[in-house]
């Protein structure tokens, strides 16, 4: 009978401080649960950070700024949006509101990401940050603290790119005159309306068709379409040569129909009878003049 061969595994005495060990877990778990609180806070803050310039107390002023002026020094800047534009967007029945974007004029969506998105991000970065800071240094280290960082570059890169893919998006589709539109026309005396409704739209949409016209600019009046609630597209029109130009300089045939809505408006400050009255008489409001 062979001998069983015996493995002798050397005892090893632990020579640690559990009691160390145990306070610098709790110390992890607790600057954790600060650094979580912090981050919420900082969301928190950074959601109202554009109210800023409505605050009287200026050091209350001067928190609530600082996420919002970062997001705008890396939009305006560092990598440059469109230019500052103030908008009139229709909703419904709601009637007129006034929008304005130092970001995006095209895209709300792009400017929501911008101006909001993005700056919620940033302040939680700050105060996440000042969080892990006051935390215990030998548990957050600084190598620990490169990777935090890391992490919220990244988070916040991608709120950045989304923002720029979604407006350039929004301009391909405005130039493609893409969406269900509603129209505020602003006549040569400074007067604006409103006019949208399934008539309008299927007399904007029946010729609508991209053509090499010659533009006759003296003849061009403003016209803005808000496509889908979502996207703004300054264009110009002219009802004589029947075309629409966008903001790229593509040129579009209209029908008749449609450039007669333009010209009566233009002539009379009206629309045709029964052109999206319904649905414009109670949102109408006017830019520099007085309604019709």
């Amino acid at each position: 009978m062979e001998e069983e061969k015996k493995i002798d595994i050397p005892e090893v005495v632990y020579q640690g401080d559990d009691k160390r060990l145990k306070e610098r877990v709790s110390r992890f778990k607790e600057g954790g649960f600060r650094i979580v609180v912090f981050t919420i806070v900082g969301f928190i803050m950074g959601a109202y950070s554009r109210t800023y310039t409505g605050i009287g107390f200026f050091p209350v002023k001067l928190i609530l700024a600082v996420p919002y002026k970062i997001s705008e020094a890396i939009y305006v800047s560092v990598i440059g949006t469109d230019a500052a534009q103030l908008r009139i967007i229709p909703f419904g029945s709601m009637g007129w509101h006034w929008f304005f974007t130092e970001f995006f004029p095209h895209s709300i969506v792009a400017t929501f990401l911008a101006e909001v998105v993005t700056t919620v991000l940033v302040s939680g970065a700050i105060y996440g940050a000042l969080a892990y800071f006051t935390g215990d240094k030998r548990v957050f280290t600084l190598q620990r603290f490169l990777k935090f960082g890391a992490v919220w570059c990244a988070v916040i890169l991608v709120s950045i790119g989304a923002a720029y893919l979604v407006n350039a998006k929004a301009i391909r589709d405005n130039e493609n005159l893409r969406g269900a539109p509603r129209f505020q026309v602003l006549d040569s005396r400074g007067n604006g309306q409103g006019a949208w409704g399934q008539l309008v739209t299927e007399y904007f949409y029946s010729e609508l068709e991209e053509r090499n016209i010659e533009r006759d600019y003296e003849g061009e009046l403003p016209l803005e379409i808000l496509f889908d609630n979502s996207r703004i597209c300054m264009c110009r029109v002219n009802y004589e040569k029947q075309y629409l130009a966008t903001e790229q300089g593509r040129t579009y045939h209209i029908s008749a129909e449609f450039a007669q809505i333009i010209r009566q408006y233009e002539e009379e400050g009206t629309f045709p009878a029964g052109i999206g009255a319904g649905e414009a008489s109670e949102s109408v409001k006017v830019i520099g003049g007085t309604a019709q």
